[in-house]
């Protein structure tokens, strides 16, 4: 008695196939997921120093209208404010407004105040944390107007 085979695949080895695949795919997906909320924090916290370094402490060094100039950390609003002078007056006229990038990042409102001329921190200077649900990043402010990120 012969019997005769059709080739092809048999109905446990498709699912098997299927199944490997299929955890393959959920296992990039969490990966990939978990990146784009790491970009997220670092692309905020990108902004903010260059908001730090180009806008607020490069104006108080170069002495722009002969004043101090400063950041505003704004969380509930998700938005950072370029000043001048020592304090933050929200009526000025001179103010930059600039939303956040990602509204999934949460910032501790501050407010940091370089000193014109010598670009020292009058005011704010410590660490400041951007963060998500499963991500941070620092950046240090010093006395000296020093930025460490």
């Amino acid at each position: 008695m012969t019997t005769s085979r059709t080739p092809g695949f048999s109905l446990i080895e498709v699912i098997l196939v299927l199944a490997l695949v299929g955890v393959v795919a959920l296992f990039s997906m969490g990966l990939s997921l978990s990146s784009i909320s790491r970009s997220a924090v670092a692309q905020e916290r990108d902004l903010f120093v260059s908001l730090l370094l180009r806008g607020a402490r490069a104006a108080a060094l170069a002495n722009i209208n002969e004043q101090s100039h400063g950041v505003k950390i704004d969380d509930t609003n998700k938005e950072y404010t370029l000043f001048e002078g020592e304090t933050f007056d929200a009526d000025a006229a001179s103010n930059r407004v600039i939303p956040f990038t990602s509204d999934k990042v949460s910032v501790t409102d501050t407010i940091i105040v370089f000193q014109q001329r010598s670009g020292d921190v009058t005011a704010g200077a410590g660490t400041i944390i951007f963060g998500s649900s499963d991500q941070s990043r620092s950046i240090v402010i010093n006395q000296v107007g020093q930025i460490d990120w």
